[in-house]
């Protein structure tokens, strides 16, 4: 089986900015996101499904039937904006985060029927206390969540198997 990290949304980490991505909702003068812009993403989100997704979706496509697939779709993203949604730059990044991945999801089941898609739910740190995963299925409850087979854990960050969450 080949697994993939489908990872690129405007605004990537919108919380600690560890890990920039290449897109971004607007752009500062040296290239990076700006956080505190409080406007539409949607030139950042038509990038995004052109540059990104489509690219990456008519590539899977040629081998749906050859080889087995398994699709972690945008780690850390929609927990990052579920425990931070205080943080303005998480607000700000909720339209490129919730459009983008129902867009992700949509494409790539389309142009690889086979492959299993994954959303990321992230590790029990982050989303095993009750308002946080509150606020992650208010999020994802929305989602075409019928052409996900799942939800994958431990992708990025990560707690130990074994350890309790606080509930």
């Amino acid at each position: 089986m080949v697994t993939f990290l489908v990872y690129d949304l405007p605004n990537r980490d919108c919380n600690a900015h560890a890990s920039n991505g290449e897109i971004c909702c607007s752009y500062n003068s040296d290239g990076t996101c700006d956080y505190s812009y409080s406007g539409s993403c949607d030139a950042g989100l038509n990038e995004y499904k052109t540059e990104y997704i489509d690219v990456f979706a008519d590539i899977i496509e040629q081998y749906n039937d050859l080889v087995p697939i398994a699709l972690i779709i945008e780690p850390d993203s929609l927990p990052n904006l579920a425990t931070n949604m205080n943080n303005p730059s998480c607000r700000n990044s909720y339209q490129s985060y919730t459009e983008g991945i129902a867009y992700a999801i949509n494409k790539l089941s389309e142009k690889a029927p086979n492959a299993a898609l994954y959303l990321d739910a992230a590790h029990g740190g982050w989303l095993g206390w009750s308002d946080n995963m509150a606020e992650f299925v208010n999020i994802v409850r929305d989602l075409p969540y019928d052409k996900l087979r799942g939800f994958a854990t431990n992708v990025a960050n990560y707690q130990p198997v074994g350890e309790m969450c606080p509930w």
